[in-house]
């Protein structure tokens, strides 16, 4: 260390002031030297920022109605889901294609239940494809009755 030298003049106390004030002058300026660039790249970032929050309040308004959407979206594709499931246990259940729109149910086994009944209900006769008595002529009435009289005395053997 230095040995202490006292100051005895104005002169040697400017000179001591300013060497102090010169140093503390130096470090505090390289302290913030790059205060400058640190104030620009701060501007920069506000710009940047204020751009990106009208970009995201673009988007959200462009997607707003986005969560809605989709919700609608999968509403319709559950109700053809189930328009679907209702037409294949109609059709399995016998019942014609057209009452399966009446089928009641949100699950497979209600619709099953529902078509169960409902086929229960709509128990319908066979109707023959044609007609089981012929068309006689008045010509052929006399023949025609023979015929059958004859076809039930045989017991249908001819």
């Amino acid at each position: 260390m230095a040995e202490f030298k006292p100051i005895e003049t104005q002169e040697e106390l400017d000179a001591f002031a300013g060497k102090i004030r010169k140093e503390a002058t130096e470090r505090t300026e390289s302290r913030f030297a790059d205060y400058e660039d640190l104030k620009s790249s701060n501007a920069a970032l506000k710009e940047q920022l204020a751009t990106a929050e009208k970009e995201a309040a673009a988007t959200a308004e462009k997607y707003k109605d986005y969560d809605q959407n989709i919700s609608n979206l999968q509403d319709k594709v559950n109700k053809y889901e189930i328009d679907a499931m209702r037409t294949r246990v109609a059709l399995a259940a016998g019942l014609p294609y057209e009452a399966a729109g009446r089928l009641k149910g949100e699950t497979e086994d209600e619709i099953k239940k529902d078509a169960e009944a409902f086929s229960g209900m709509m128990k319908l006769k066979k109707q023959p494809l044609a007609d089981p008595e012929p068309i006689v002529s008045k010509k052929g009435a006399k023949r025609a009755a023979m015929k059958d009289m004859l076809h039930k005395m045989t017991g249908g053997n001819e």
